[in-house]
C-alpha cells in the first residue's frame, strides 16, 4: 500500500496517550518508530542509533532499511515488538487497539500523530522530551520556522494556480485522486506561495474525472504519483495552461509523502516545480 493512501485513513491531530515511566539512561533507551514521519524526527533529534525496530514503510534516513520491521502501519505486529525488548513505542492514532495491548504487554507508548507541520513540531518536543533531547527538539523547530520563513520570503510574486496528483492509472488519466485542502502538498503549497485549484473542495484527497481537471484550469500541475515517475507525456491530453506552458513536473522524492522535519528539502522541490520556465 502506497504511504499516501494510509494518510487517507487517518484524521488531523496530535495528542499524548503514554503510560508513566521514568526516562532511562541514554544506554538503554530503545525506540519502535511505527510510522514514517516518527521515525523521521527520531533522526531530527540525532537518535536514529536508538531505533531497534521501524515499520515496514520507513526508509528514511537510510540506515533504518536495516533495522527489524515490525509490521504496517495499520497492522503492527505486537510479538515482533514485544521480542525487540522497547523501552518506548511511538504510535499513531490510528493505532489505538494495538497500542493497548502493547501496554497490556508492559510496554510504555507515545502517541503523536503526524499528519501537518504543526505536528511534526510537537512531535519534536513530545518525543525529544521523551528520550532526553529537548535541546535537539528545540532546535530542530527553530529550523523548521526559519525554512518556512524563507520559503515565504521568496514567493512568487504571482500565486501559480496548482493540481497536485497523488495517484492515477499507469499509462493514462484514469482513477485520479489529488491533493486536497488539509493535505500534506496544499500545506506544503500554501507555504510556497501557490494556490490549490481543489481549495473548494472541502475533501482532503478527492478522486478526480477529467472533466473536473479542466474547469479547474491549473497553470501547474505536479504529479507525485508512482506512474508519474515513467513520464508526464499523458498529460497532453489535458487542455489546460500548465500544459500549453510546459508546467507538468514529476515529482517522486519521499520528503514528498508525509509531514517530516525535512520541510526545507521538501519546500524548495515544491518551489523548483512552481518556477516559471524560461
Amino acid at each position: 500500500m502506497r504511504w499516501w493512501l494510509v494518510l487517507l485513513l487517518v484524521t488531523l491531530g496530535c495528542s499524548r496517550r503514554e503510560e508513566p515511566s521514568p526516562t532511562p539512561g541514554a544506554a538503554q533507551i530503545r525506540v519502535i518508530s511505527l510510522t514514517p514521519s516518527s521515525t523521521e524526527v527520531l533522526a531530527a533529534l540525532g537518535a536514529t542509533h536508538l531505533l531497534v525496530g521501524v515499520d515496514d514503510y520507513s526508509t528514511f534516513p537510510p540506515e533504518v532499511k536495516a533495522l527489524p520491521k515490525v509490521g504496517s502501519f495499520l497492522a503492527p505486529n505486537l510479538e515482533t515488538i514485544v521480542a525487540l525488548r522497547p523501552t518506548l513505542v511511538v504510535v499513531d492514532d490510528v493505532h489505538g487497539p494495538a497500542a493497548g495491548a502493547m501496554r497490556d504487554a508492559g510496554l510504555v507508548t507515545v502517541e503523536c500523530p503526524i499528519h501537518a507541520l504543526p505536528d511534526v513540531k510537537q512531535a519534536l518536543v513530545t518525543i525529544g522530551g521523551k528520550i532526553g533531547r529537548v535541546a535537539e527538539a528545540t532546535r530542530a523547530v527553530a529550523e523548521i520556522e526559519a525554512a518556512i520563513d524563507a520559503a515565504r520570503a521568496n514567493r512568487p510574486a504571482k500565486r501559480p494556480r496548482v493540481l497536485a496528483i497523488l495517484d492515477r492509472e499507469a499509462g493514462g488519466l484514469g482513477n485520479l485522486v489529488a491533493a486536497g485542502p488539509g493535505s500534506w502538498i496544499d500545506e506544503l503549497l500554501a507555504i510556497a506561495g501557490a494556490e490549490n485549484v481543489l481549495a473548494a473542495s472541502g475533501v482532503r484527497y478527492p478522486k478526480l474525472s477529467m472533466e473536473e481537471v479542466q474547469r479547474g484550469q491549473p497553470d501547474v500541475i505536479l504529479d507525485l504519483s508512482f506512474a508519474g515517475r515513467g513520464g508526464v507525456e499523458v498529460w497532453s491530453a489535458a487542455e489546460v495552461p500548465a500544459v500549453t506552458h510546459g508546467r507538468v513536473t514529476a515529482l517522486s522524492d519521499p520528503a514528498l509523502t508525509a509531514p517530516s522535519p525535512r520541510i526545507q528539502h521538501a519546500l524548495a522541490l515544491v518551489a523548483g516545480a512552481l518556477a516559471e520556465k524560461p
